[in-house]
């Protein structure tokens, strides 16, 4: 297997708010190559139970080999957004921290072969779960172009989605784009040139995030599970996740903050008669974000966004 250097973001800032402690019971939802795992067991908690799930087979072998010897760690080929049916297998009940790394990793960006970057020519595939049908070849062919407009507007917050998935069509119908530099080259040309000078984010960015959470069902997955995970949750049990996007953001804000505020009752009402009670509340309102000296090792981590929320 090829060797990556992968350095897991905000990675103090987890390990300082999951709240470790002896005999506890915790989910990595994402964990990818391990680094905040690895991490989660650095602390020396007694009798400690850490489940790693990862929808990545490359990653999953990877774990298994690195924590091959550590029975303290289950590592679990699988999507997160199956939590629930995955405890249940396991027999666990609650658990006392769930954490999320949303997003792609270096590992995924760093290997041409998996489609993800634009920088590195490489086939059209962008999945996670490399077992899985769809890749984002099918999407970039096969998908009408009202459907690629409202995939790059909604998921990639592009205001140029019209222009560039009517030139998406329009290329595919001459031939089927495979690539990652074909597509990339496809989009500049659907993006006026003064929008595109000076700029320090490529222009193709969007439309590959784009493509890549429809890919993956990655905003579908992420609502199904929030739910399921703040209901796993001990009391005092902490839900950390780290988001990229703001959607994926305004996702976890929201599913946190319903969970807090749950009260349906009308506006008006001198007192709530819906019965609803808060099950979380929030551990740091704002979210927390990475130090200038781990922006400065490690540029990706500029746009995390960790929020933490607890069990009441």
């Amino acid at each position: 297997m090829t060797a990556y250097t992968h350095v897991p973001v905000l990675k103090e800032e987890i390990l300082n708010y999951l709240n470790i402690k002896d005999a506890g019971i915790y989910v990595d939802c994402t964990a990818g190559r391990g680094g905040h795992l690895e991490g989660i067991l650095s602390i020396g908690a007694k009798n400690i139970t850490v489940l790693g799930i990862d929808k990545d087979p490359a990653n999953v072998e990877f774990l298994k080999d690195k924590f091959s010897e550590n029975k303290n760690v289950k590592i679990i080929y699988s999507d997160y957004k199956f939590l629930t049916d995955i405890l249940k297998f396991h027999r666990i009940d609650k658990v006392d921290g769930i954490l999320f790394d949303l997003g792609f990793s270096s590992i995924h960006i760093d290997d041409a072969s998996r489609g993800f970057s634009f920088s590195k020519d490489g086939p059209l595939d962008m999945r996670y779960d490399t077992q899985q049908s769809l890749k984002a070849e099918d999407v970039v062919n096969e998908y009408d172009e009202r459907e690629l407009g409202r995939i790059i507007r909604d998921y990639g917050e592009d205001r140029f989605f019209k222009s560039i998935s009517r030139q998406i069509v329009k290329a595919r119908e001459e031939k089927r784009i495979t690539t990652t530099w074909e597509l990339r080259e496809i989009i500049h040309r659907s993006i006026p040139a003064k929008f595109k000078a000076g700029k320090s984010i490529d222009a193709a960015t969007k439309t590959f995030q784009a493509i890549r959470i429809e890919v993956n069902s990655e905003f579908e997955s992420l609502k199904k599970v929030l739910p399921d995970a703040i209901n796993a949750l001990s009391l005092g049990g902490r839900l950390c996740a780290i988001t990229f996007h703001s959607i994926e953001d305004r996702i976890v804000k929201q599913a946190i903050t319903k969970a807090i505020s749950p009260c349906t009752c009308p506006r008006g009402l001198v007192e709530c008669v819906c019965g609803n009670k808060p099950v979380l509340k929030w551990t740091v309102r704002s979210p927390i974000t990475a130090s200038k000296a781990e922006v400065n090792i490690n540029p990706r981590s500029r746009s995390a966004k960790l929020r933490v929320a607890e069990k009441i």
